[in-house]
């Protein structure tokens, strides 16, 4: 189970370093990459994952509105904070993002997976 979803996140990170990037930034429309779907896209959800983990990314981690670093950030959840995970998502990169929760059970919006203890949720969405 998560050994699946650890490898996943071992190959982003490694694809990351590589690139360079954080979080990768969407291409121009109509320079033959897939279309950035933000704004929640994979909306609804169910929360289909029982895990919880904290954020590893020194300082904060952005919470965005869909699955990409160029998606609009909502907000940000500090470092060592608890989410609850709902599910990932695998954008058109291969990289995984998890829909977070705060400790209260409100919806906060997605965060890359890298920043995160576990490497995130385990269930799909």
């Amino acid at each position: 189970m998560r050994v699946r979803h650890a490898l996943l996140g071992t190959l982003a990170g490694a694809a990351l370093v590589v690139g360079g990037l954080a979080a990768p930034a969407a291409q121009a429309a109509g320079s033959g990459a897939a279309a950035v779907t933000c704004g929640n896209a994979y909306w609804p959800h169910h929360d289909y994952d029982s895990g919880s983990g904290t954020v590893t990314k020194s300082g904060s981690a952005a919470v965005h509105t869909g699955p990409y670093g160029s998606c609009t950030t909502v907000g940000y959840v500090s470092e060592g904070a608890r989410v609850t995970y709902d599910c990932y998502v695998v954008n058109d990169y291969g990289n995984t993002w998890t829909w977070v929760r705060d400790a209260n059970g409100s919806s906060l919006g997605w965060i890359y997976d890298a920043y995160l203890s576990n490497g995130g949720a385990t269930s799909r969405c």
